[in-house]
């Protein structure tokens, strides 16, 4: 919902920047998988540098588990990764267009730094959740900071959130996919 009443607020800008991201669409393309491969490379350089702890096993079985699940179940499994897909509007138009470029930050280049900086803290910060612990935001800390300069760079909202969105897609639904062809063939 949250996602929709952002599309609304922000369909100004979102136009405007699609109307330019897409006169040199195939450039621009190429540029959004190009960072998000980049994104994976910096995550992966971050987590060998700061490892995240090792989570305990809290002995919790899945409610659903993509190895088993068939029919309406593998439905539902496709379904609830539409979220990560989703929140990627609101992230991006909250950290990149609203807390980076609209707050007064720009007053002199200490500040726009910090202002970056401390934007990509809080993005990572925001995935606590999904690792548990401190160390595990850190890469997305830094992915912050080069979402941050990207959007600076290139002053268009889609390279961003095109960038996060190629990396979600990949991450759930590459996994998911993934898990039942080789359930399929091995099974």
């Amino acid at each position: 919902m949250l996602c929709l009443i952002l599309i609304i607020l922000y369909r100004p800008l979102l136009a405007q920047h699609w109307r330019i991201f897409r006169t040199r669409f195939w450039r621009n393309a190429a540029f959004v998988v190009a960072g998000a491969i980049a994104m994976q490379i910096v995550v992966s350089a971050v987590r060998a540098v700061v490892p995240n702890p090792a989570q305990p096993d809290d002995g919790a079985e899945a409610l659903l588990d993509p190895a088993t699940a068939a029919g309406g179940e593998l439905a539902l499994l496709f379904s609830l990764a539409l979220g990560p897909l989703a929140i990627v509007m609101v992230e991006e138009a909250v950290f990149r267009h609203t807390l980076l470029v609209k707050l007064p930050l720009w007053g002199s280049k200490a500040l726009a730094v910090a202002g970056v900086l401390l934007n990509g803290a809080i993005f990572g910060a925001i995935h606590y959740q999904n690792f548990g612990s401190l160390q595990g935001t850190v890469p997305f800390m830094v992915v912050g900071v080069l979402f941050n300069l990207v959007y600076l760079w290139k002053r268009n909202l889609w390279h961003v959130i095109l960038m996060h969105l190629v990396n979600n897609f990949v991450l759930t639904y590459g996994a998911l996919i993934l898990v039942v062809v080789l359930r399929d063939a091995v099974g």
